[in-house]
């Protein structure tokens, strides 16, 4: 979550940190447009000025899993978790309405793809049903030809300089989901059985439900993006992102060993 709400506070920056020259929405548009190029390209060194790693690939050398909700129980470990294809992005759409604070845009991601091994218990609570799931193994998923798009409106503060979203509209739809996980209860026929209704299960969730998992997103992302927000200023996202302030260092990946 943290990685999440820092890229989307360098686009609702971008987009204030030029509301003070003249208006123009095409310019500022191009501003933001430029930055998030910047970002793309930044990913795979990730953004020391900001804390934030390596995102491209995003890698968790080991993790402990304990979730416990009334619809979900997860609990075990992964290992050697790899988060590919963050950077593998296009910018469909990027408008920005200096006037009305408010910014459009749209997403297409072509590979998000998780690459990890695991050892999970999770308990399935839904529609009166309860399913165990017992699994250990090697696991890789993808999500391709991802859309992601909506609006955001955001203030900012002329003597405190400081930015605060007042609305977030998140909205997504999945082109294609592949699931290859070893060890859903067993292997072979069944475990090759149980990936096509996992994926199957996981596009129709997310196409289906629209309107639920934008008004989540908002619910829960926008009160975390403004705390975020009120701990830093637009100077120390420009030079946590290599913006102003003199010329940026070039990003050479670091070598992976997994």
């Amino acid at each position: 979550m943290k990685i999440f709400v820092a890229l989307l506070a360098f686009v609702a920056f971008a987009s204030a940190a030029s509301v003070g020259e003249p208006i123009d929405s095409q310019s500022i548009s191009s501003t933001i447009e430029d930055l998030i190029h910047g970002i793309q390209e930044q990913m795979p060194c990730g953004f020391a000025g900001l804390g934030i790693p390596p995102l491209a690939p995003l890698r968790i050398d080991h993790k402990n899993i304990d979730i416990d909700t009334s619809a979900l129980k997860a609990k075990g470990t992964i290992d050697h978790f790899r988060l590919n294809g963050m950077d593998d992005f296009e910018i469909d759409e990027m408008k920005v309405n200096a006037l009305t604070s408010k910014v459009t845009y749209k997403f297409t991601f072509r590979n998000v793809n998780v690459d990890t091994s695991y050892d999970l218990t999770v308990l399935l609570k839904k529609f009166g049903f309860t399913i165990n799931l017992i699994g250990a193994g090697h696991a890789k998923f993808a999500i391709k030809d991802m859309v992601i798009w909506g609006t955001l409106k955001y203030s900012l503060g002329v003597l405190s300089g400081k930015l605060k979203l007042k609305s977030l509209e998140v909205r997504t739809h999945l082109g294609e989901v592949d699931s290859e996980i070893e060890g859903i209860l067993g292997d072979g026929a069944v475990n090759e059985k149980m990936n096509l209704y996992l994926a199957e299960a996981v596009e129709m969730a997310v196409n289906e439900n629209e309107d639920l998992i934008t008004d989540t997103i908002e619910a829960i992302a926008l009160p975390v993006v403004n705390n975020v927000l009120d701990e830093i200023s637009v100077a120390d996202v420009i030079a946590g992102s290599g913006g102003e302030g003199g010329e940026k260092e070039v990003c050479i990946p670091p070598e992976l060993d997994w």
